[in-house]
């Protein structure tokens, strides 16, 4: 199977600190990385990403996004092209030899696939 597993959990929000404080302060998980609109979590498989829902963003708060992990980017993309689904980005370059494709589901929320 070409997906290996959940990459990361995205939640958005207009009120990062409130969100911060309940996962870093009260539930102790450790940051890996922060700046003032995105905080990433690291936990014992995917990450958890605090993400600032303002300007352009602002319509995302409260919304959940999730990305995979997957070992075949190219065929995962054309079978999900093949289906007819909404493919926001395609195979798009992330650096250090890492790509991603971005579905819309009919539910509107954004899906990644993460892979070489």
């Amino acid at each position: 199977m070409p997906v290996l597993g959940i990459s990361y959990v995205a939640v958005w929000s207009k009120n990062l600190a409130a969100n911060r404080h309940v996962f870093a302060n009260v539930l102790e998980l450790p940051i890996a990385y922060e700046d003032e609109d995105i905080v990433v979590f690291e936990t014992n498989g995917a990450q958890l990403v605090l993400q600032r829902a303002t300007g352009a963003d602002e319509h995302l708060d409260g919304t959940i996004q999730f990305g995979f992990n997957v070992t075949e980017l190219d065929s995962i993309t054309q079978a999900l092209v093949a289906a007819g689904q909404t493919i926001e980005l395609d195979q798009e370059e992330l650096g250090m030899e890492r790509r991603v494709t971005v579905l819309r589901l009919p539910s509107g929320h954004a899906v990644e696939f993460i892979g070489e």
